[in-house]
């Protein structure tokens, strides 16, 4: 007789959802490679405040947050440059912010609370959209280079590996050192080409009862004042750009920092990652100020009058960055103290 066949061998056991995927007790880990991605997606898309795409070139996700805070933004705008409120630059608050959203309510309706939101939109629509060019003309100048090298796109495989872009082992897209710093110029180089309807859409917001449309405001701007004075406040833009995404990988670092050695949910992150980019836009909002205040600076008719960068540095509301300072620094130490606590009570359960 035959011997008998053996018997299959048992299955391990299958771990329960907490501890699927390397995850943490109390938070349900992704089952599936894609769904962690599409789960900050949706995030993003709702909130803003997901993960954000790698990359200088990177195309933020379509918020609803976009429409609903250009309000704010506008009022800003109005006690910043208007010419009958420069004067109050320094008290500004967050009051003063509803209050100016208010007035403009009352006598204008929503058209002048979204005063410049055509424009505003059509800015970010056509630098993300050059984004989106560029992106994909480094992809098949970059993959043709590794064609070229032999390496095929693989990591470890050939002598292209590791000299342009390749894939790492889990098949990720990685990218070389120059290659982040050509998407960076680029990036900025968009930034600058796009800037004149930023401009325009910020001259908009305080032009209000003005004869004519945008496009001929745009138009008298540049025969009459040169075509440089459509880049007014360039520079301080795009220095804000850079101290604040400067700030936020310092941010993201202290983050995964501290978290070592820690089961900080992804939850946590992003809700710390939240309360410290409001910090964090409190010391950068003075460049901000300055580049708004500078677009909105011309020898035309209700327009700010130019005025040396001393004096306009003065004049920025210093006493209301200090208390939000305070209040944004006191609700993110209450957060950080409040995921300790969790963290200390789920390592007690543990043991």
């Amino acid at each position: 007789r035959p011997p008998p066949a053996p018997l299959p061998a048992p299955k391990p056991p299958r771990p329960p959802p907490a501890q699927r995927g390397g995850g943490h007790r109390g938070l349900k880990m992704p089952d599936r490679p894609g769904e962690s991605h599409e789960m900050g997606a949706a995030l993003a898309s709702l909130t803003g405040l997901g993960p954000k795409t790698d990359g200088p070139l990177a195309v933020s996700y379509p918020s609803p947050m976009t429409v609903l805070s250009y309000p704010l933004f506008a009022a800003n705008v109005r006690i910043l440059c208007d010419k009958d409120s420069w004067r109050s630059r320094g008290s500004s608050s967050i009051a003063t912010t509803f209050v100016s959203m208010q007035s403009t309510y009352r006598s204008e309706g929503f058209p002048g609370v979204y005063r410049g939101g055509q424009l505003f939109l059509l800015h970010q629509g056509c630098r993300d959209l050059l984004k989106v060019i560029a992106e994909r003309g480094f992809k098949f100048v970059e993959d043709r280079e590794a064609r070229r090298s032999g390496g095929g796109g693989s990591a470890g495989s050939g002598k292209g590996a590791g000299k342009s872009k390749n894939r790492g082992e889990e098949g990720e897209l990685v990218v070389s050192v120059s290659g982040r710093r050509w998407r960076l110029a680029t990036k900025y180089l968009i930034d600058a080409i796009c800037y004149p309807l930023l401009l325009a859409s910020t001259r908009t917001i305080i032009l209000h009862g003005a004869a004519g449309s945008p496009l001929e405001h745009f138009r008298a701007w540049r025969e009459q004042e040169g075509t440089l004075s459509l880049f007014s406040g360039l520079a301080a833009s795009l220095l804000s750009t850079a101290l604040e995404e400067f700030m936020d990988l310092v941010l993201e670092w202290c983050i995964d920092y501290c978290s070592q050695g820690s089961h900080v949910e992804v939850a946590d992150k992003i809700l710390l990652r939240a309360s410290g980019s409001s910090v964090v836009s409190i010391f950068t909002s003075p460049v901000n100020y300055i580049g708004v205040i500078q677009r909105c600076q011309s020898h035309f008719n209700g327009m700010l009058a130019p005025e040396p960068l001393p004096d306009l540095v003065r004049s920025l509301p210093w006493r209301a960055s200090m208390h939000q300072f305070l209040m944004f620094g006191g609700i993110m130490a209450l957060n950080v103290r409040l995921i300790q606590w969790k963290i200390q009570l789920q390592n007690e359960d543990d043991e």
